[in-house]
């Protein structure tokens, strides 16, 4: 497989819990904004797919509002996202390439320190981590 080759052998690996990996692990807005016709994303669990994130179906919220429930999550490119809510345990990398936006309750956001995001996401949604979840 390319790209594996340099990982070191499985009996060298250890685990870890995501509070030591983690530089910052926080919840969504507990209490949303009113929607608005043309605002800023809000998402929720249900924009969290398998691996990805999905901008349609998402609650926009005035300018004003984005700005404070921003200051509580503070999304940016490289966070892992975690359904916390409804069903637990999609994850998804945010990307450079997305817009800004904010979380609802039901989205947990990781921040990582030392670890790839596409790693800690694989790992979130394998196997043994659904049947835990």
């Amino acid at each position: 497989m390319t790209g594996f080759s340099s990982l070191p052998k499985q009996e060298h690996w250890t685990t870890a819990r995501l509070g030591t990996v983690a530089e910052k692990i926080v919840d969504g807005s507990h209490n949303p904004p009113p929607k608005v016709d043309n605002g800023r994303p809000m998402l929720s669990a249900r924009n969290i797919e398998w691996g990805r994130i999905e901008f349609s179906g998402h609650r926009e919220i005035a300018d004003g509002a984005f700005k404070r429930e921003r200051g509580r999550t503070d999304v940016q490119a490289g966070d892992v996202l975690l359904t916390i809510v409804g069903t637990i345990g999609r994850a998804a990398v945010v990307t450079e390439a997305m817009p800004e936006f904010t979380l609802q309750r039901s989205v947990a956001l990781l921040r990582l320190r030392g670890v790839d995001p596409r790693f800690c996401m694989y790992q979130l949604l394998s196997e043994s981590t659904q049947d835990w979840l």
